[in-house]
């Protein structure tokens, strides 16, 4: 049988026999896509959750210094410029004039964009229009709003702190440690500083920082305590849209920024979440293709979801064409530089931002093999501790040697954005 599996913009074909298969592990087909993605959120603005509608909030504060929050590159957002149309379209009526409104673009730690990605993400006639302020963890003018609770101060970009009304987007969806992306992310990391990103991120160390897990998980809390930190100051509306396996619009909520991003969160469980009743001896995942598979470090989400549903002693085949690389240097340093062992020992306060994805990746690398199929090169890879192959049907006669000819494994063509689960 023949799976076609995506890979940066393009496929890769698997052949597989079928006494292999367990199951290609789809997100849910229950939900069907809006075709009208305009007039949805048309309808949630005028009808949000937990807040009163954007305009009237508008007309209401009549903020001279409205901040959007967008996402980066490294989000699917192949329709942003049609979101970010009808949010304008909307403030436009509540009497909002272009020159009281900035978008602020939440890297986080990521890199930040070439003119040509801006133009592509967001659309030319809307980077013509309005201003569009990169991010940087690092500036010398970010505000401090305070410690939070954990002790952890709170650093933020200026222009964020000093908004007298704040909309951030996103999307929601699975997140390896911080349970899900979307809402109370934009904030921190998406427009933190350096310094408390590294502080947050480095609990990935502690109980509870799991993927599709909220609950008792101290990423997730510090995030919600520091969104509403800023919410304390302005008001802070959200607007979340949740995605299918082929990137178009299942969901989108809107409204305040916690209440409006929990009911985003029922939405994705029933999209995202997949049960098997068992554990497989290989897992072969694709990342769902550009972006997602636009770094190595990226990809590191779709290896955590894979490695939930592999064996101890198993293998994970990992399909990341990674154009730009491994796309973090302290990531890429931690792993080429450590034995695995010396990554697992660090402490909490010895884990930089980047290096906790490192600390993620290499407690799956000891639990079992890690084959990339990238246009990385076999020594950088082999150097990181993951095992490299040219081609994915490369890979097949590898597995019969180490796990048998009637080894089983469980396909996962979109690993960014899906939910295993053992029952």
């Amino acid at each position: 049988m023949e799976i076609k599996l995506k890979y940066g913009e393009s496929t890769q074909i698997l052949k597989l026999e079928e006494k292999n298969l367990l199951r290609v592990l789809e997100l849910s087909t229950q939900r069907e896509k809006i075709t009208n993605p305009r007039e949805e959120i048309k309808k949630v603005l005028k009808n949000p959750i937990g807040s009163e509608p954007l305009k009237e909030i508008a007309e209401k504060i009549k903020p001279n210094n409205l901040v959007i929050i967008v996402e980066d590159i490294t989000r699917p957002n192949p329709d942003y410029r049609e979101i970010l149309d009808s949010l304008i379209e909307e403030l436009k009526i509540a009497g909002i004039s272009d020159e009281k409104i900035r978008f602020i673009i939440a890297y986080g730690t990521h890199r930040q964009h070439r003119a040509e990605e801006n133009k592509k993400i967001y659309g030319e006639a809307l980077i013509n229009r309005f201003q569009f302020i990169d991010h940087n963890p690092d500036a010398d003018d970010l505000i401090s709003l305070g410690k939070l609770s954990t002790g952890n101060e709170l650093w933020i970009n200026k222009y964020v702190a000093q908004a007298d009304f704040l909309i951030a987007t996103g999307n929601i969806e699975p997140h390896a440690f911080a349970g899900y992306g979307g809402g109370r992310k934009a904030i921190l990391p998406g427009v933190s500083g350096r310094k408390t990103i590294t502080k947050n991120h480095s609990k990935v160390c502690r109980r509870g920082t799991e993927i599709g897990k909220l609950e008792n998980n101290p990423i997730h809390e510090e995030m919600l305590e520091a969104a509403h930190r800023v919410a304390s100051t302005k008001p802070f509306f959200i607007l979340n849209v949740i995605r299918n396996s082929t990137k178009e619009i299942i969901g989108i909520v809107a409204g305040d920024f916690e209440k409006a991003f929990f009911a985003g969160i029922k939405i994705a469980q029933s999209l995202y979440s997949v049960t098997v009743p068992e554990k497989a001896e290989v897992v072969i995942s694709s990342c769902g293709g550009y972006p997602k598979d636009i770094n190595l470090y990226q990809s590191q989400k779709t290896i955590t979801a894979s490695a939930e549903i592999t064996k101890e002693g198993g293998t994970i085949v990992l399909l990341a064409e990674c154009r730009d690389g491994v796309g973090q240097p302290v990531f890429e340093k931690w792993l080429r530089k450590h034995h695995l062992e010396e990554i697992l020992h660090k402490k909490e306060e010895d884990i930089e931002v980047e290096g906790h994805r490192a600390y993620l990746t290499a407690k799956i690398l000891k639990k079992c093999e890690v084959i990339v199929v990238s246009s990385l090169a076999k020594e950088l890879v082999e150097e990181m501790h993951f095992s490299y192959k040219k081609d994915i049907n490369e890979i097949l006669s590898y597995l019969r040697k180490k796990h048998g000819n009637n080894f089983k494994t469980y396909i996962i063509p979109n690993g960014a954005a899906i939910l295993p689960i053992v029952k």
